[in-house]
């Protein structure tokens, strides 16, 4: 049998004080998933130029939207 009056809850700590490790690990978590959303978004704007002027059309896309989409800098959405 447990007993459950002999423990005491745990009150969160009013101040939020977190470890220097546990912020870094979090900042560079950060940091990787901000290069990894670059580089897709890179990896896709260039196959973007890539694609045919036909194809395009087909799928309602003008050239000046394709100009657009491909010079737009990878860190903007």
């Amino acid at each position: 049998m447990i007993r459950t009056a002999c423990l005491r809850p745990r009150t969160p700590n009013p101040l939020h004080i977190v470890s220097a490790p546990v912020v870094f690990i979090q900042r560079l978590t950060r940091s990787i998933v901000a290069i990894d959303t670059w580089r897709r978004r890179h990896r896709s704007s260039m196959q973007c130029a890539r694609v045919e002027a036909r194809i395009l059309r087909d799928l309602g896309v003008s050239e000046a939207q394709r100009f657009i989409a491909v010079n737009k800098p990878f860190w903007e959405k």
